[in-house]
């Protein structure tokens, strides 16, 4: 047995079972998806284009690869890019079958409002700024909502809403959680 066996079997015997599991599987994963390129033509040049030829082998038998670099002219002296004969065809999009079709009627514009219901972030938006978020509905259990809110760090809020749903304005002075509330 070598040495470099012996030095990687020791190694792994030295792992726990599960880092040993976790080494079998990714040694699965390699072979199979070098057992998988093989079988689907990543190794043999069996590759197919859109219009059934092979990837690996010319359109026609004149432009033959001879070693990958630019080809000789047979004309002149100047070098082609390889493989420019065996180019694989166009790609048509299959909108183009119908050049007689209508185009679409113009839609509403970008810019124009949308209508979103209230609550849906779950922010309450009638105190405060528009960047305050009072819960739509607060957790269960709480009793005292502007203790609940003061302990999360928010102090008095306008009511910017003209409507006061929790009941946060018990003074009526237009700040929710104010001093008298």
């Amino acid at each position: 047995m070598s040495r470099w066996y012996q030095a990687l079997a020791g190694w792994v015997r030295g792992r726990s079972r599960r880092d040993r599991i976790g080494i079998a599987a990714v040694l699965v994963v390699l072979v199979v998806g070098v057992a998988a390129l093989l079988v689907a033509g990543g190794g043999d040049g069996g590759g197919l284009w859109r219009d059934g030829s092979t990837a690996a082998a010319p359109a026609d038998d004149t432009a033959a690869d001879t070693g990958g670099g630019p080809a000789p002219d047979p004309g002149g002296d100047q070098p082609q890019p390889a493989g420019a004969a065996s180019a694989p065809p166009p790609y048509i999009h299959e909108f183009a079958d119908q050049p007689n079709a209508k185009p679409r009627a113009v839609g509403p514009s970008p810019t124009a409002g949308v209508t979103i219901p209230e609550g849906t972030d779950g922010c309450d938006h009638a105190y405060g700024d528009r960047d305050v978020c009072v819960p739509w509905q607060f957790p269960s259990g709480v009793t005292d909502k502007c203790a609940w809110l003061r302990d999360r760090g928010f102090k008095q809020l306008k009511i910017t809403g003209g409507r006061d749903r929790h009941g946060l304005d018990r003074d009526g002075d237009g700040i929710a959680c104010g001093p008298n509330d």
